[in-house]
């Protein structure tokens, strides 16, 4: 059975969110002024898989990432989080056989970053369009007090 026409595969459980993470934040040391800030965020949304991952196996996020982010440093692009251990544990996914469609993870990401920048674009109109509206009625100076006077 055939899932995809691009046979292309990588691994899972969160190794190449965490890979991709790392890569773009160190990208994003090297860029100079406030496109650095931007650029480190976009890495940080990365760690979204992962962290979800944990959470919903009930094991502490912060440690699973943490641990991942230290096991890529060492050169380790295929570890990603075990979801079968009781504790934080992490383990190359090639060697478990946890795998994503390469086709599914780039259109993923694609159409995430599409939403994102529509959301950005939308918010930066609004903020540069002046307030609009109807005039306030121009009428009686006191308009509201009582007039059996």
């Amino acid at each position: 059975m055939v899932c995809s026409q691009d046979k292309r595969l990588v691994p899972g459980g969160g190794a190449t969110e965490i890979e991709l993470a790392k890569q773009i934040t160190s990208y994003g040391e090297t860029c100079p002024g406030l496109d650095q800030y931007a650029i480190k965020k976009f890495a940080e949304a990365f760690e979204a898989i992962p962290r979800a991952l944990a959470e919903n196996s009930g094991v502490k996020a912060n440690e699973v990432i943490s641990k991942l982010y230290a096991v890529h440093q060492e050169g380790n692009k295929n570890v990603g989080f075990d979801i079968e251990a009781e504790a934080a544990a992490v383990k190359d996914m090639l060697e478990a056989g946890v795998l994503d469609t390469y086709l599914g993870k780039s259109w993923g990401i694609k159409l995430a970053t599409n939403a994102a920048v529509t959301v950005l674009r939308v918010d930066q109109i609004i903020m540069a369009k002046p307030a609009g509206g109807p005039k306030p009625p121009s009428g009686k100076k006191d308009w509201d007090e009582d007039q059996n006077d």
